[in-house]
């Protein structure tokens, strides 16, 4: 190949925005040892806009690329979401780029699954045994014995994998994500009757109250909300917002914050109640705000009555006067702000508890106003998961009724094995993965199609939340492929081809670049005209649309407005699984900061950074008050096994004061058995220790509700801190 060929595919020219991203071929990367003639300076950068796909977020980003290579990910200042500004995980995703245990081409099971025992095949090869399969259903008329298993998808991949198994006539598609805030989805409709999430005006708000909502670390839209913080706290001269968090565990957030109520697990929903009533009892309430809801004080205060202040600060383990005094400075300060999180919502009764948050939010009046809650654009249309349906999945998988699965994402990772989700997938005669790393789902797969890295991909990413004004960000491949790997979309859509008949006819695009793009010629088309073709450079060129008229008709939803006669939030006393006196501790799991939930453990910048609250690398651990680790005899460091009803796993020990003393705390992230060199076998996946099957409740994921308990194993935990890297400790899992 010609170098200056090579440069014009791999986009260093300026009509690199038209980058053939559905190239196979593998090119290689040259490097400029002797300058070109003409058309390019070495070492001149060329940025490209796209949008991160690392969590549902959707920032917006962009690509510095020199001579051929992508060499930097920063934050596109155009996109509404994140304005310029990217956390590590989104600048990270270049190292799935040029990882050096990338899938390069498909793969064939030739040993025992989970041996990692693979024959490399063609595409042809592939696609071929993938197809077979799908006829074989179609002929034997067990269309409904293929099941798709992905992550939450939006957008294009959304319409594209609900047609696909449409037209092939199964209805089991799992879209399931472990933090999926679903639960915040349920609340809403139940008390504003629309399931959009909610847009919390931080930047503008007085008074901000946390009930476990991490917003700093993953809660929603994390670099929105970061950045809307600090502009709280700075941006006024005359004001600074004080932030209030209440939670058992002090996250990177709650340690920003004014004030830290540590209340005791599951009491969240009672004490805000509590808030409410001493709010209503003391007439600090919004006048307006009650007959705009369709109550009043009277009716309301009496519903209350259960919420005493001495009732519930015995059940929350906090003082009254505390509690009081915070509810006064919510009430006193306009505008104030409510937010309830994960480590709320995943209780037993965590949908109550998190209605119980947005009642403070109703009678401080700032439902749809500066400072306060707005339904939030990018929403509307927001998929759901089901644990129900993951439920239903995973025991007709164990009945032998899917004979295909097609898996995307690693679901072996990410869902508790107390689901029987590992159990089910192997009763599977034919599971397909379309990873680009041997995760631990592909370990277990019988074909792999590897899937391009996010840089070398087309695609768009409606945000999950974090804006009031309509966006859709643009992927677009920055550099030519590296391997012979095919994007997901596009290997749906050969299958549907080769196969024919309805699913052809439902899918009539060739190539998923195109649907994409007719997919945003229709939302500019009519405003813009019939030259698509200049608009769609545009559009490449700043990243996605934004804030078109089209799109603000389609976010601007009717405000929040209680549905009248809703019943009051009536938050149970919760449920845990494991007896008090067997297992006394409550665990809380939690995202990491650098891995989240465990789809940043590939990428070594984000296995090296500090954990900023406890400054471990590296590794996982377990987080202990230093009064309950005095009584169990545990140092910082010693190698300590938690033990829960559902399984034992071995980590090091970090004495945390910032903790509850009934309470203990494990990231998620580690523990993965693949993902490549910088996480097999690294920490451990505290989801090995939660139960679903919970005392007094049906199975539901109630990730936070297991109780613990402690056993010092020995003084060589290996801890890994920053500045001090001795030891790699590596854990097992002790099955019950």
């Amino acid at each position: 190949m010609k170098r200056r060929t090579f440069l014009q595919l791999s986009g260093m020219t300026a009509a690199g925005a038209l980058l053939a991203g559905c190239q196979s071929k593998n090119e290689k990367l040259i490097p400029f040892l002797v300058p070109p003639n003409e058309g390019v300076t070495p070492g001149l950068a060329t940025w490209y806009a796209s949008a991160c796909r690392f969590c549902p977020a959707g920032c917006g980003i962009l690509v510095r690329v020199s001579e051929g290579r992508a060499k930097k990910v920063e934050g596109n200042p155009l996109h509404p979401v994140n304005k310029g500004k990217l956390c590590a995980r989104g600048q990270a995703i270049l190292q799935e780029l040029y990882h050096p245990d990338r899938v390069a081409q498909p793969l064939k099971r030739t040993g025992a699954r989970g041996s990692g025992d693979f024959q490399r095949i063609s595409w042809s090869e592939g696609l071929a045994l993938l197809t077979g399969q799908l006829t074989a259903l179609q002929r034997d008329k067990a269309a409904d014995r293929l099941a798709l298993l992905t992550p939450q998808l939006r957008g294009t991949l959304s319409e594209l994998t609900t047609a696909f198994m449409g037209a092939f006539g199964s209805p089991y598609h799992l879209s399931f994500d472990l933090l999926a805030p679903d639960w915040l989805r349920r609340a809403n409709r139940l008390n504003f009757s629309q399931a959009s999430l909610p847009f919390y005006d931080l930047a503008e708000t007085r008074y901000l109250l946390s009930f476990g909502a991490d917003f700093v670390e993953y809660h929603l839209s994390p670099v929105q909300y970061s950045n809307a913080f600090g502009r709280m706290r700075q941006e006024r001269d005359t004001v600074r917002g004080h932030f209030t968090y209440c939670g058992g565990r002090m996250s990177l957030t709650a340690a920003s914050a004014d004030r830290w109520l540590p209340a005791r697990p599951g009491s969240e929903g009672a004490l805000a109640l509590a808030m409410a009533r001493l709010i209503l009892a003391e007439g600090l309430y919004d006048r307006d705000a009650l007959p705009a809801g369709g109550l009043g004080a009277e009716a309301l205060l009496k519903g209350l009555a259960a919420y005493d202040l001495h009732r519930v600060a015995e059940l929350s383990g906090l003082g009254e006067g505390q509690i009081a005094e915070v509810a006064r400075e919510f009430a006193a300060t306009r505008p104030a702000l409510a937010m309830a999180g994960e480590a709320v919502a995943f209780q037993t009764n965590g949908p109550e508890a998190v209605r119980a948050v947005q009642m403070l939010n109703l009678l401080a009046g700032n439902l749809n106003r500066p400072g306060g809650v707005y339904p939030d654009a990018g929403s509307p249309d927001g998929p759901e998961n089901s644990f129900h349906e993951l439920i239903s999945l995973v025991e007709r998988m164990q009945a032998g009724r899917i004979g295909v699965a097609l898996v995307q994402g690693d679901p072996l990772h990410s869902i508790p094995p107390a689901t029987g989700f590992p159990q089910a997938l192997a009763k599977v005669p034919f599971v397909v993965s379309f990873s680009s790393l041997l995760d631990d789902t592909a370990l277990q797969a019988d074909l792999i199609l590897p899937d391009h890295a996010a840089l070398e991909s087309w695609g768009d990413m409606i945000p999950l939340a974090g804006t009031r004004e309509g966006v859709i960000g643009l992927m677009q491949p920055v550099v030519t492929p590296l391997f012979d790997t095919r994007q997901f979309p596009d290997v749906l859509l050969a299958v549907a081809h080769g196969l024919g008949g309805a699913l052809a006819a439902a899918l009539p695009r060739h190539s998923y670049q195109d649907m994409v793009k007719g997919a945003l010629q229709k939302r500019v088309g009519r405003e813009r005209g019939e030259g698509f073709e200049a608009t769609w450079v545009e559009l490449l060129r700043q990243g996605g649309l934004f804030g078109t008229s089209d799109n603000r008709d389609r976010g601007r939803m009717k405000g929040y407005r209680r549905v009248p006669g809703v019943s009051l939030p009536e938050p149970a006393q919760p449920h845990f699984a494991g007896d008090k006196q067997d297992f006394p501790l409550h665990l809380q799991v939690y995202p990491s900061i650098a891995l989240y939930d465990g789809r940043g453990a590939p990428f070594p910048w984000l296995q090296q950074l500090p954990d900023p609250m406890t400054t471990v690398v590296w590794d996982s651990w377990v987080e202990i008050n230093p009064q309950t680790a005095a009584s169990l005899g545990i140092s910082q460091g010693d190698l300590v096994e938690v033990t829960s009803p559902q399984g034992a796993l071995r980590l090091p020990a970090v004495i945390y004061p910032a903790i509850r003393p009934d309470m203990v705390a494990i990231p998620l992230g580690q523990g993965h058995h693949g993902m490549g060199r910088y996480a097999t076998g690294r920490g451990a996946n505290p989801l090995a220790l939660l139960a679903t099957n919970i005392e007094g409740k049906d199975p539901q994921p109630a990730w936070n509700a297991t109780r613990v308990r402690l056993t010092r194993i020995s003084a060589k935990g290996e801890l890994v801190t920053a500045g001090n890297t001795q030891g790699s400790f590596r854990s097992e899992l002790i099955e019950m």
